[in-house]
């Protein structure tokens, strides 16, 4: 396939790149307005090349044929087209399709042939929202990785640490069982996965293949955790007829050692999310840490977790009787049938973190076997289980079909797990929305309260998983539509509205009530969301979880991109209120702003989380430097006149030819001038020579023009 050029990623990491990537429209302002007028281009004349356009302002992208006939479109994330994205069969020179109907995401990575051939398009969405903050940037994030991430990730929860002389994590001596803080990690690992793939750095991605490398150093086989003397009775009974070979953490539960489901399950979801990402890098990309990763971590999550979880625990049987697997149980719930406990037929966070790695192996999986290798059988039990699961998942489902947006117009929206809970302690009081800490004569529950707002983090999380692995998963959930409505919740129901000073509702079903009240000790709890101060250790709020990742899902609605807009600008914000207000409600660790640390510039914690997961927000270097001033429109010609922010350094009318991911203009006879001083991260800009002109014809990859 025509696909290699050479170039350098944000960090300095040489790797073959496609030279003819189509970013079509994220940048912002300049490409909006371009491929309005490629529309228009289009319309007035057939193709003779093969092209992938997206009309500006809207999800239509029209595909161009270099000439009439039947044709068959694919679309894929993969790079071998083995289970593509999208298959299209059509007549006459072009078609036109809804991005969001096919499952499209905007500010992935897409490639696009015909007719099986060899010719291939790379193509981004553009998704219309960026960060216009200078401070938002891929360096920082880098930065903030290396002075923070690293530190939480490995030395806090791990008890490992980065040997930057080496260039290796390396284990610190300790005593004590890593398994229950394990769970921590995953608030640090998954924002760093999210940033490295929107920023092209390959680096983070393999520290991160590093890290998972060195923890199966601290594992045991379940045989061995079965026969520690004070192990506990639960751990007992829901290992019992599992592999005795398989390797588990060992935790700490009071003076007794007992395996945490949810901190493996949910330590496990980054690894499965990185499998993934490593599966659509070129395998010249591939760093040695990065395939054995894969190969290591395939069989240790598929086999070693996902099966042993979803068949062979010993779990407490709705309806009563022997113990079954998670995949029964889940059938049994769906048949009405009740637990010893009201809960026991709740969906759990447990079961959203698996689902989501099941998904994410099997797109690992379609997209190269031989990275991710699966039998038949294994990925028969994993659509099995995401089968299953997703009804379940689906039978939790709340409609509120009144819910408006911020213009008064009907939109609809929809919560899950909505009563679920409600029996346990932690919804005791989740009816009283004063200020005044409840005492026991106040004990009021709300009976249709869903998860409390900082557990629901894991909504986007797993929605986000299915979406993007649809292809793979033999489900087809979620449809766009779905994502929209559960986003209508969180913007509309739990948001408070204000931009300038965002709060968010306790419960994802929109109710403002105390939670959690006594959890850790007696005057502690969650106050409602107004009342709550993250410096009072007794009524904290519930940050950061309230903020992050719905990012994920911003594509879906542009309110909720603008939320994400709002929560950063919010960071930069220097009026004394805009402070004391960020202060009180989204001080987690450090302060919600740039901080200085070991000598840098990094984000605090909170802000880390939410930049990092709309990292594919961050504008380019081109689109913050370079200015158009006019467009004109010549026959089948768009041309574009350009200024530098900085100084004028061109007037020149310059033929946007190319948009591309490089990070530097090319140097050679066919750049007219240099407009960005040599640094170019998005833009191939090329001189306004016409078709037929001949000094276009030794033009690196011509086939990737756009006009």
């Amino acid at each position: 396939m025509q696909r290699k050029t050479h170039v350098t990623d944000d960090y300095g990491l040489s790797a073959a790149r496609d030279s003819g990537l189509i970013s079509l429209s994220i940048l912002m302002p300049l490409s909006v307005h371009i491929l309005m007028l490629l529309a228009s281009v289009a319309s007035l004349h057939a193709a003779t090349v093969f092209r992938v356009v997206q009309h500006g302002g809207s999800d239509l992208i029209q595909i161009s044929a270099p000439k009439p006939g039947r044709h068959k479109l694919e679309i894929d994330d993969g790079l071998n087209f083995r289970t593509p994205v999208l298959t299209r069969v059509f007549n006459g020179p072009r078609v036109e399709f809804h991005g969001n109907d096919a499952g499209l995401i905007p500010g992935i990575e897409y490639h696009a042939r015909l007719d099986g051939g060899r010719n291939v398009r790379d193509f981004r969405l553009g998704l219309n929202a960026s960060f216009n903050e200078p401070a938002v940037n891929c360096a920082m994030l880098r930065s903030t990785w290396e002075q923070l991430g690293r530190l939480k990730t490995g030395v806090a929860f791990s008890r490992v640490q980065w040997d930057t002389t080496h260039a290796r994590w390396v284990l610190l001596p300790h005593t004590y069982l890593v398994g229950a803080s394990l769970y921590n990690t995953e608030l640090y690992l998954r924002p760093a996965l999210n940033a490295a793939r929107a920023c092209n750095n390959l680096q983070t991605l393999d520290e991160v293949a590093q890290y998972y490398l060195v923890m199966l150093q601290q594992t045991e086989t379940v045989g061995a955790l079965l026969s520690r003397p004070n192990v506990t009775a639960e751990t007992k009974q829901r290992l019992a007829s599992t592999d005795r070979s398989a390797r588990t953490f060992a935790a700490a539960f009071g003076d007794q050692v007992g395996e945490g489901e949810l901190y493996n399950a949910q330590w496990l979801h980054p690894a499965a999310q990185l499998v993934r990402l490593i599966s659509l890098l070129p395998e010249e990309r591939r760093t040695p840490a990065m395939k054995t990763f894969a190969l290591q971590y395939t069989p240790f999550i598929v086999s070693e977790h996902l099966e042993r979880y979803f068949l062979h625990e010993s779990l407490s049987a709705p309806g009563g009787g022997r113990p079954v697997g998670r995949i029964e149980r889940w059938k049994l719930a769906m048949r009405g049938l009740k637990g010893d406990v009201p809960w026991d037929t709740a969906m759990s966070d447990i079961d959203l973190w698996l689902l989501a790695s099941a998904a994410e192996m099997l797109g690992a999986n379609a997209n190269d076997a031989a990275l991710a290798p699966l039998d038949a059988n294994q990925v028969a039990m994993l659509r099995s289980a995401l089968r299953t699961g997703v009804g379940f998942f689906q039978s939790k489902r709340t409609d509120y079909p009144e819910t408006k947006n911020f213009q008064g117009e009907r939109t609809g929206s929809a919560s899950y797990f909505n009563g679920d809970y409600t029996a346990h302690p932690d919804y005791l009081f989740s009816g009283v929305t004063g200020e005044k800490f409840p005492t026991l004569l106040d004990k009021r529950v709300n009976a249709t309260a869903s998860w409390d707002i900082s557990h629901t983090y894991r909504l986007p999380i797993f929605l986000r998983a299915l979406y993007e692995n649809r292809k793979a998963t033999g489900v087809d959930f979620p449809r766009y539509r779905d994502l929209q409505l559960v986003v209508n919740q969180y913007v509309y129901r739990v948001f408070n509205g204000d931009f300038s000073h965002p709060l968010f509702h306790n419960y994802f079903d929109g109710s403002d009530g105390w939670h959690r009240v006594g959890f850790n000790g007696f005057g502690f709890g969650y106050p409602p969301s107004r009342y709550c101060n993250m410096h009072d250790e007794k009524h904290p709020c519930q940050a950061p979880g309230n903020i992050i990742a719905w990012g994920q899902l911003a594509f879906a609605n542009p309110d909720l991109a603008r939320l994400e807009q709002a929560l950063v600008k919010l960071a930069f914000d220097e009026k004394p209120d805009a402070q004391a207000f960020r202060d009180r409600y989204y001080f987690y660790d450090y302060p919600y702003q740039v901080i200085p640390l070991e000598g840098k510039q990094v984000y605090g914690t909170a802000l880390y989380f939410v930049i990092a997961e709309n990292a594919g927000m961050i504008a380019s270097e081109t689109a913050k430097k370079l200015q158009v001033t006019s467009y004109k429109l010549q026959g089948t010609k768009l041309t574009a006149e350009a200024r530098s922010r900085k100084r004028l350094q061109s007037s020149g009318a310059v033929h946007l030819w190319t948009i591309s991911n490089e990070n530097r203009i090319r140097r050679s006879s066919y750049v007219e001038k240099d407009l960005l001083d040599g640094s170019c991260s998005w833009l191939d800009i090329y001189p306004d020579t016409g078709p037929g002109s001949r000094r276009r014809r030794n033009k690196p990859n011509s086939n990737s023009a756009l006009v």
